[in-house]
């Protein structure tokens, strides 16, 4: 035992002289702060902006029941959007949609800058509309100038442990004195573990301290205690993975140079290699053409649609929604274009919900197959990890487009009942309206 604090007192005096490691050091903590200030930044807009959103609906609220009242009362005139009618009642009803964000943001920006966090939704919006914008991949965020701690925590963490490690084993032999180190009743092994660990508790304590600042000033301890013990799991299997690289390298390295060499070829394999080519091999069986495919079908088969004659299109509505056959309307025998054309949104809709599944069954299929070489990929199983434990990856957003995609379902099938129908919406109706989106 007098031998193992030994090693770790020198080891402590060899660090508290070594001017490169400490300022590495500093380095970066300052970059794993301010990557953590900028996700709490992100997390702080989100919700200011949201609660803002909900202050605004309650006013907008407010004055469509002023207006019923008037209207009701005479006051005033019913303008040329109607809201006594379905259509323009429910076009009035305040819809949000919300991607509520987690404390555990601050860890983790994933996709949550690329994406919008909110969405005004209608009749005739879609889970691909515009304000919902295409992913940017982190290495693209930080050229612009956007810095997450995931970032810092996936590729300089290994690049502080290189600098931490490589002249450890590796000074003493450039210095020819390596095996006069063995006769002091220490096995090779047993010295490079007990080196190895001091770093390893450098910077996992560094880590954990970051963290459980951040962590208990976000409230993350008393919803998120799950989340957070994982993500500690992450940081700390993380860590040893790249301190386990480091110590085979060291243990059979033959001096500083030589370590140094062999860690930076191994970071660059690991982090930019290996996950370059597989975004390539998945780029080529899987190329990113969504959009394409979705504004094709959004303008080209729309236009065949809006094309129809008007007793076509009631026919195809039939068809859609056969519970329109028990409708006022239906037992008509005149087609009335004006309800036509206000429950158009519905054959649109099922148009984009059929284009929006092949996209998401595609989106399926290519991560399917980045998950079953997570073995050979680390970096992004770590990353991915870290993004659906902060709720910022593919399916926390998944999750947000299918909310869209209800709260749209919703509104054009009332839309749509009420319009066949012939509903007459005055204040008491419209109050249902707005009670039913909420």
């Amino acid at each position: 035992m007098n031998r193992q604090f030994q090693v770790l007192k020198s080891e402590l005096l060899h660090f508290s002289r070594s001017p490169l490691k400490i300022v590495a050091l500093f380095l970066y903590v300052f970059a794993a702060i301010y990557g953590l200030q900028n996700g709490y930044g992100l997390l702080v807009k989100h919700n200011k902006e949201i609660n803002a959103i909900k202050s605004s609906v309650g006013e907008s609220i407010s004055e469509m029941m002023n207006q019923y009242a008037s209207i009701e009362k005479g006051e005033i005139e019913k303008p040329r959007r109607d809201p006594t009618t379905p259509y323009w009642a429910i076009w009035n009803t305040p819809s949000y949609a919300f991607k509520y964000p987690s404390p555990m943001m601050v860890f983790s920006l994933g996709q949550s800058e690329q994406y919008g966090y909110y969405k005004r939704v209608t009749n005739w919006s879609s889970v691909y509309d515009s304000d919902l914008a295409e992913e940017i991949a982190n290495p693209e965020r930080l050229a612009i100038g956007t810095l997450d701690f995931s970032f810092v925590f996936i590729y300089l963490t290994p690049i502080l442990i290189i600098i931490f490690l490589f002249n450890i084993a590796g000074l003493e032999k450039d210095l020819g004195f390596d095996r006069l180190i063995y006769l002091q009743n220490i096995s090779k092994l047993k010295w490079l573990i007990l080196r190895f660990l001091f770093y390893f508790f450098i910077i996992l304590i560094t880590l954990s301290i970051i963290t459980f600042v951040y962590a208990f000033s976000m409230g993350t301890f008393k919803n998120h205690i799950n989340d957070l013990f994982n993500f500690v799991i992450l940081i700390f299997s993380y860590t040893l993975m790249w301190f386990s690289i480091c110590y085979l390298i060291n243990y059979f390295g033959s001096g500083s140079t030589d370590q140094a060499i062999k860690m930076i070829s191994i970071w660059l394999v690991i982090c930019i290699i290996i996950p370059g080519l597989f975004h390539q091999i998945i780029s080529i069986k899987f190329p990113a053409g969504y959009m394409t495919d979705f504004i094709d079908a959004s303008r080209e088969q729309s236009d065949d649609i809006f094309d129809l004659p008007r007793d076509s299109l009631q026919i195809k509505l039939l068809q859609a929604f056969p519970k329109l056959e028990k409708t006022l309307y239906a037992s008509d025998t005149i087609v009335n274009i004006s309800i036509i054309n206000r429950s158009l949104s519905g054959l649109i809709n099922n148009l984009n919900k059929s284009v929006v599944g092949k996209i998401e069954m595609n989106n399926g299929q290519k991560n399917k197959l980045v998950k079953k070489f997570n073995l050979i990929n680390p970096v992004v199983f770590f990353q991915n990890q870290i993004n659906a434990l902060t709720g910022t990856d593919y399916y926390a957003y998944l999750s947000y487009r299918n909310s869209i995609q209800a709260i749209i379902d919703k509104k054009i099938d009332l839309i749509i009942t009420e319009t066949w129908n012939k509903v007459e919406v005055d204040k008491e109706i419209y109050s249902n309206y707005v009670n039913s989106f909420n």
